[in-house]
């Protein structure tokens, strides 16, 4: 309790320090939509609508006039220098055996092909995920072998001569950074065990007993450690990466910011400001857990404020409260909240996600981009209610101003919800939100409200629209 007690009086410390200090603008990198899931028309329009700026990048994006005056990120773009899916039931021809050899991290020298290459992540799990069913777990990614300096230099060119060519097919469409899930230092490897239900995430040590690739005879590395090695590409990346946008940016995704992230920078020793271009300018968390904000540690060496992390837990997805929790502390502590990966595991698309989670999700962002004072950000957890001058969420209702458009945002959660009409906002219409949330404008809708006291709420009869999105357009 005494150490809960101190975090919030440090974030209450800081919210008066900052609380009519915000200056944050619509193209501010942390307004970002991560999701790698759908088609591409469909995530920029998304975009459009909803007023982000930067967005993960997919192929073709940049043939499509809803990419200009975006940015876009690439995803961890050393997986497009090479080819990585490895299926362990296949026969390759000698000259790609000696290619992944050259180029991927070796777990055993000792050993012939496959079983001398370190696995990453196994495509066979995703399909046990999914199905529940036992899978053999033969296919699996090969990683870099980071610890060599020609290694990183071809692939931080080709990442380079990749967004060139993007920018070069739409000027209109700028290279904003990248971003890594899963961002281990060690490096993103998984293992297996007998002992285990599934892969784990492990580092080259599980293997080799340091944190270090397995060396054939007479063969040396430019670094020591695999994580000297990943720190020196990232280093290399920001280097070049500027050439082509002063201001570039790296997003990254960890399960918990300070045992997957922070921890691995401060045992190996990579804390100082000479290598703070390795670092994260946003650190977003997949957990559905509240330490991305109360735990201390995230912020003590001083590589992370609040300003600077996000929630982007997708297993939230049909825990409301859950939900709530996350993105009424983020919001209230003046950190954001993205999507990043899948919006729900198996989703194809942003259209399959419910109009709650499209608002909940973007609510922290919107809050920061309204530049919204911390001071006027109050929130209840134990009564699960955010409200603040331009939001609020509740287990009744969740609605928002629209940084840019400056309409109020709105979805019903239950019978009894309330939207409140930000002071001032007059009404001129009212809209229905269709799944990529863009205007709907034929049906007449009004008269499904009860608009009265600077209030929102349902009319009787009108429960068939709880979970649909809905917007109130400002009058002119």
């Amino acid at each position: 309790m005494k150490l809960l007690s101190y975090i919030f009086s440090l974030f209450a410390v800081t919210n008066i320090l900052l609380a009519n200090q915000l200056n944050y603008k619509l193209d501010d990198f942390r307004n970002y939509y991560g999701s790698w899931s759908g088609v591409p028309t469909e995530s920029l329009q998304f975009c459009k609508n909803m007023g982000y700026k930067y967005v993960l990048y997919m192929n073709g994006m940049e043939h499509y006039r809803e990419s200009d005056g975006l940015y876009f990120v690439f995803e961890t773009p050393e997986y497009f220098t090479y080819d990585r899916h490895l299926d362990t039931t296949k026969t390759y021809p000698k000259s790609k055996i000696v290619e992944w050899e050259k180029l991927c991290a070796i777990k055993d020298a000792s050993k012939p092909f496959p079983h001398n290459l370190a696995s990453g992540w196994f495509w066979d799990w995703w399909e046990s995920d999914i199905t529940g069913e036992a899978q053999p777990y033969k296919s699996f990614s090969v990683q870099l072998n980071f610890q060599k300096k020609e290694i990183i230099d071809r692939t931080v060119a080709m990442i380079i001569k990749k967004a060139e060519g993007i920018m070069k097919r739409n000027p209109k469409f700028k290279y904003g950074g990248c971003s890594w899930d899963v961002p281990d230092l060690t490096g993103d490897f998984y293992g297996t065990n007998p002992k285990w239900k599934r892969p784990r995430q492990v580092g080259l040590k599980y293997w080799t007993g340091e944190d270090s690739v397995s060396l054939r005879e007479g063969e040396t590395v430019d670094y020591k450690t695999y994580s000297e090695g990943r720190i020196r590409y990232l280093m290399a990346l920001r280097k070049a990466s500027r050439k082509l946008n002063p201001d570039v940016k790296f997003i990254i995704d960890p399960w918990f910011i300070y045992r997957d992230y922070i921890k691995h920078f401060e045992e190996n020793g990579f804390v100082a400001p000479e290598y703070a271009d390795a670092r994260g300018d946003l650190v977003m968390t997949e957990s559905f857990a509240e330490d991305f904000i109360t735990d201390s540690r995230n912020f003590k060496n001083g590589m992370l404020d609040t300003s600077r992390v996000s929630t982007s837990c997708d297993l939230s997805a049909y825990d409301y409260k859950r939900e709530i929790r996350n993105i009424g502390l983020a919001a209230s502590a003046g950190a954001w909240s993205n999507w990043f990966g899948n919006p729900c595991p198996t989703a194809k698309s942003i259209r399959d996600i419910p109009a709650r989670m499209k608002l909940t999700r973007t609510l922290a962002t919107w809050e920061n981009l309204n530049n919204t004072p911390l001071s006027k950000r109050k929130w209840n957890k134990e009564g699960l209610d955010y409200l603040s001058p331009t939001a609020g969420m509740n287990e009744g209702a969740v609605w928002a101003i629209h940084p840019e458009n400056k309409n109020l945002y709105f979805c019903f959660t239950s019978r009894d919800g309330v939207v409140k009409i930000p002071e001032g906002f007059e009404i001129e219409n009212l809209n229905v939100l269709d799944s990529l949330f863009g205007v709907y404008r034929w049906p007449k809708v009004k008269n499904l409200f009860i608009i009265e006291n600077n209030e929102i709420r349902l009319k009787k009869d009108s429960e068939y629209i709880i979970g649909e999105g809905f917007t109130a357009i400002r009058k002119k």
